[in-house]
This record gives structure tokens, sequence and C-alpha cells, in this order.
């Protein structure tokens, strides 16, 4: 095994780890920089157990984390000019539209592929996913590494409202839903791509399905 391969290798984060920023430094930086990481991190360790004080390693993991971010920042800025956005009003109230839900969190149906939470060269999953509003919680899975996934998994409804959609409904604030949500991995480095293929597909899906209004939930 070569150094890089060796880098990748310790520095690889497993798919069902919890959200962290450290792992951007795997991900982001070039081998020379996770290399100065891994001395510092081992010398840092080192110097806790010494002190009994783990302060400093803590200090030391944040500081990395927010070099690693920075990276990621800049990786994520859009490459593609957008002119403005077009308005188009709603045609009928709300309590007579049919409304459909897009969520970026990176939901999808056990039956389906997960996501690659990364994907080639860390450039993201910028495919999407048919979700059935009827679909109950255990039919559902998220795969996402870039935000805290606890929370909706615990209840998808804080990135995903399904059931509080369905509850407006039944109480006659919503006029009908859609019978197919849509579901994207968040994580996209490439955008140019989401613009010009996979937005305007589900795009088309809901127009085809007369929905008056999508409601876009992010993470």
């Amino acid at each position: 095994m070569d150094s890089e391969e060796l880098l990748k290798d310790i520095l690889a984060v497993t798919r069902d780890a919890g959200f962290g920023r450290i792992r951007f430094v795997g991900q982001m930086m070039p081998d020379e920089e996770q290399a100065a990481f891994l001395k510092g991190l081992f010398n840092e360790a080192v110097r806790a157990r010494e002190a009994n004080n783990a302060e400093a390693l803590y200090d030391f993991l944040h500081e990395w984390e927010e070099k690693a971010m920075d990276i990621m920042f800049t990786r994520a800025r859009s490459p593609i000019e957008l002119d403005a956005t077009p308005w188009t009003p709603l045609r009928v109230p709300v309590r007579e539209a049919k409304l459909a839900l897009v969520t970026t969190g990176g939901f999808y149906l056990k039956t389906q592929e997960p996501y690659e939470t990364d994907g080639p060269e860390n450039l993201g999953d910028w495919s999407w996913r048919a979700i059935p509003r009827t679909a109950s919680p255990d039919d559902l899975e998220v795969a996402h590494i870039h935000y805290d996934v606890s929370g909706p998994r615990e209840d998808r409804n804080c990135v995903f409202p399904i059931d509080r959609a369905a509850e407006m409904h039944a109480e006659g604030l919503i006029g009908s839903l859609n019978d197919t949500y849509y579901s994207f991995m968040g994580f996209i480095q490439k955008p140019e791509l989401l613009a010009s293929e996979t937005a305007p597909e589900v795009a088309r899906l809901l127009k085809s399905d007369g929905v008056d209004a999508a409601v876009i939930t992010a993470t």
C-alpha cells in the first residue's frame, strides 16, 4: 500500500459514523496536509494524555475542522451564473392548490439505491429518488454525511415533513397533495449538472402531475 492509499485508508469515515466536520480533512485536503494533521494529532494526543487534559486536543481538532471547511466551501461555490429568478405566482389559493414536497435531506426508500454521499472524487450525488406520499417511516432511510442525520432518523418531519403536510391537508389548509414526493442528497459539488439534468427532470414530473407548487425543504 503506497502512502496515498494509506492516508485514504486511515482517514476514511464509514457511512454510518456520526456527523463531524473533521471528516473533511480526509476528503478535501491534499496528502501533505493530511500527513501534517495526523502528525499533529498524534503529538497533541500524547500531550493531552501526559497532562490529563484534552482541551488542547479539542482545540487542535477544531482548528483543522475550520481549515477543511474553508476548502469545502471554496469548492462548493457554484460555477454557474444564475439570471434573475423567474417569478411564478401561485395560480390558486393554497387551500385549493396541489402541493408536493421536495427535500435535499438524502431520503430514499430502503428498496432504492442509496446516494453516494461523497460520490466520485468527492463531488457528491445529484441524482433524485421518488418517494411515495404514503411511505411509512420504516420504509425510509437517510444517506448524508454532511449534516447530523440523527434528528431525521428519529423524526423525518424535521427535514421531510410528510406527516405535517398530511395533517394540514386533513385540516383543509392544503387543497391536495401529490402522490409522489422527491428527494435529493444536498451535497452536490457539480451544481451545473443538477441545474441542467436532474432538477429539470423532477420539474417536468411535477408539472405532468399537475402540481401547483413544490415546498423545498433544505437541511
